[in-house]
């Protein structure tokens, strides 16, 4: 699913700031601020998004933070694929493409919305 589409997306579900980044090194950069939830492509330029997972899961070790849910989203959820994920740090694989109601679910489970 491409980047572009996803943001929309998020954003047209609401309950939840959506930051959008091209690489793994910038979604590293902007995860320092912290995050509720993190939609990672597998196959990002850079630092793909099992490395990106593997440097979260370390940081929290080290820092004795809360463990970030991270859902993983790529074209081939094969059974090797999602071995590799779980073995990163990752808590779910998606299949491209995401459907709304899926991405509505996700923010709804694992992001705090302010009461209404």
């Amino acid at each position: 699913m491409c980047l572009l589409v996803l943001v929309e997306q998020l954003r047209a579900i609401g309950g939840c700031e959506v930051l959008a980044c091209e690489d793994g090194q910038g979604a590293w950069a902007m995860l320092q601020e912290g995050a509720a939830l993190l939609l990672t492509d597998v196959g990002l330029p850079g630092m793909g998004g099992l490395g990106l997972a593997r440097a979260i899961r370390q940081a929290e070790l080290q820092r004795g933070a809360s463990r970030l849910p991270i859902i993983a989203v790529t074209a081939t959820a094969d059974s090797k694929t999602r071995r590799r994920c779980r073995a990163a740090g990752i808590d779910l694989v998606l299949a491209k493409p995401v459907s709304r109601e899926m991405l509505t679910y996700l923010v709804g489970r694992y992001v705090s919305r302010p009461p209404i």
